[in-house]
């Protein structure tokens, strides 16, 4: 289970003529994921999902509340005061640079993150791109190379293992992001527009391997995403965020059985629902009763 509670984020910003400013990109969200969930986070551009879900993972911490998965606490908010600096460093007092090297390479929680520029390394070929997250997650040596190929042969990239990213197309590449993060097995795998640089064909072949490589499986996938028709047809639920400061406007359960067909009626109506909150939000309107 991932349980957000009160997420504020806060950016400090400095202007040209050196005045302070800030802009609050997520405002008091709580939210929570059971296991095994497809979830996805709609909304306008600039409305702090993206934030939010960097938020998740832990890769940014928030100016104010707390994420907790399955219980553990992913990051705590930052110091805000000195009294509050004072409790951070007494807390954290006994660490040391031992301490640290002792748990590096051992995650708080069992989570990939697939982001949209594909993020793999591009002097390593595919096979070592696999091969290099599961060393980082403490996988003996004789099983790497066996892993790496089997889940490169999973989403298609069979063949291509000793080519370099360079060498592989846009969706190739996507798929070997999707490869090195199933690799490591994690329970939850939070995706952020994972699918928009590809074709459109592309970006549909991808959604159904996405789907096939889900099923069944019980992990808990959150994507962030601009595609309302990719929302609709991927999730089991979908959270749309407010305008800036990013708030969740609603939440939409999707229950149309898989699998499912792209012009099914029902995906279709709640697809135009999304795009009347849209529009509401556009014209300023209060009232949020749709």
């Amino acid at each position: 289970m991932i349980s957000a509670r009160n997420i504020t984020k806060f950016f400090s910003v400095v202007n040209d003529d050196r005045t302070a400013d800030g802009i609050t990109a997520v405002l008091s969200v709580s939210l929570d994921i059971p296991d095994g969930r497809f979830v996805s986070f709609v909304g306008p551009t600039g409305c702090g999902k993206s934030t939010f879900l960097e938020i998740l993972a832990g890769l940014q911490a928030p100016t104010e509340g707390e994420v907790w998965i399955d219980g553990r606490r992913v990051l705590e908010p930052l110091p805000a005061t000195r009294k509050e600096m004072e409790a951070y460093r007494r807390r954290y007092r006994f660490l040391s640079p031992i301490a640290n090297s002792l748990f590096r390479d051992r995650p708080k929680h069992d989570i990939a993150m697939i982001f949209q520029d594909y993020a793999v390394f591009p002097w390593m070929t595919a096979r070592q791109n696999v091969v290099f997250a599961l060393k980082l997650r403490g996988v003996p040596r004789r099983e790497r190379d066996a892993l790496a190929r089997h889940y490169l042969t999973r989403v298609g990239l069979a063949g291509s293992e000793n080519k370099y990213p360079a060498q592989l197309s846009g969706g190739m590449r996507q798929r070997l992001a999707i490869a090195r993060a199933l690799s490591v097995e994690p329970r939850i795998i939070l995706m952020d527009e994972p699918f928009a640089a590809v074709d459109a064909q592309t970006r549909e072949t991808l959604q159904e391997e996405l789907l096939e490589l889900w099923s069944g499986t019980g992990r808990t996938v959150v994507l962030v995403t601009h595609d309302i028709d990719e929302a609709v047809y991927l999730s089991d639920e979908i959270v749309v965020f407010s305008p800036q400061p990013g708030t969740v406007r609603n939440r939409l359960t999707v229950d149309t059985p898989r699998p499912r067909r792209r012009d099914d009626p029902v995906l279709a109506d709640l697809r135009a629902r999304i795009l009347s909150i849209y529009r509401q939000d556009a014209e300023h309107r209060t009232d949020w009763s749709i």
